[in-house]
């Protein structure tokens, strides 16, 4: 089944997907044929070794829904909520709002941080929950090595994946915290152990279509031609 676009530009859809939370549709049921033929969009994308050493699992019963989000809650209060409460050094630097450099980033950290427990609070609530796993043998290292290989053919499938759901009107945000919880994750979807869970996709429609570009650094900031010293921008 071809599941048309609403959104058909690409810079659009390139520049307007976010990480959509606060503004999923809980309501509005998602058919199965639509995720299908974003999931099939997907599988174009680069693959290492060209190896399709990712596994999808589509979850939309509410049961395992409900078992998933029990865990993702655990995962809120074990990695986020218990340490910044506690001070702990490593979590306020990356999660406090606190600590950003100014009253704008701070109020940005402080949304993001309200949306990310808004889902953790609501997540069994998303029409379909995607648990997209890998069957590539884990890096022993997490930089070099392997490791290259091993996160570039699943990260590249999950923002495919987004796109393609932008473009027909539905949303998503990497949840990829569940990781911390992959063993128990395939214990409640009875996978097999090579199936290592990597990251989490919930998937509803958007309350609306009018998503922005999101506030960036300017490119001279972070790119550079031929080494550190000349900056991008000046083309």
């Amino acid at each position: 089944m071809t599941v048309p676009a609403v959104i058909t530009d690409i810079d659009e859809v390139l520049t307007t997907t976010r990480a959509v939370r606060h503004r999923m549709d809980f309501t509005r049921p998602v058919d199965r044929a639509v995720v299908e033929h974003c999931l099939r969009l997907a599988q174009q994308a680069p693959m290492g070794s060209n190896l399709e050493d990712w596994r999808i699992v589509a979850v939309d019963d509410p049961a395992l829904k409900r078992r998933i989000g029990a865990l993702y809650t655990e995962v809120w209060h074990q990695t986020v909520e218990g340490p910044l409460a506690g001070g702990e050094a490593a979590t306020t630097t990356r999660l406090s709002p606190s600590v950003r450099p100014d009253p704008a980033s701070q109020a940005r950290q402080a949304r993001i941080l309200t949306a990310v427990k808004y889902l953790v609070d609501h997540l069994e609530e998303v029409p379909v929950l995607i648990v997209l796993c890998s069957t590539k043998p884990v890096p022993q290292r997490p930089v070099g090595g392997t490791a290259s290989g091993y996160y570039g053919s699943i990260f590249p499938f999950a923002w495919s994946f987004q796109l393609a759901l932008r473009s027909r009107g539905l949303g998503s945000v990497m949840a990829t915290a569940l990781a911390h919880k992959a063993t128990q994750v395939r214990e409640v979807l009875g996978l097999p152990d090579d199936w290592r869970p990597i990251t989490l996709l919930p998937v509803a429609y958007t309350k609306g279509l009018d998503f922005r570009p999101a506030a960036r650094a300017d490119l001279g900031d972070v790119t550079f031609w031929n080494g550190p010293t000349e900056r991008a921008g000046s083309a």
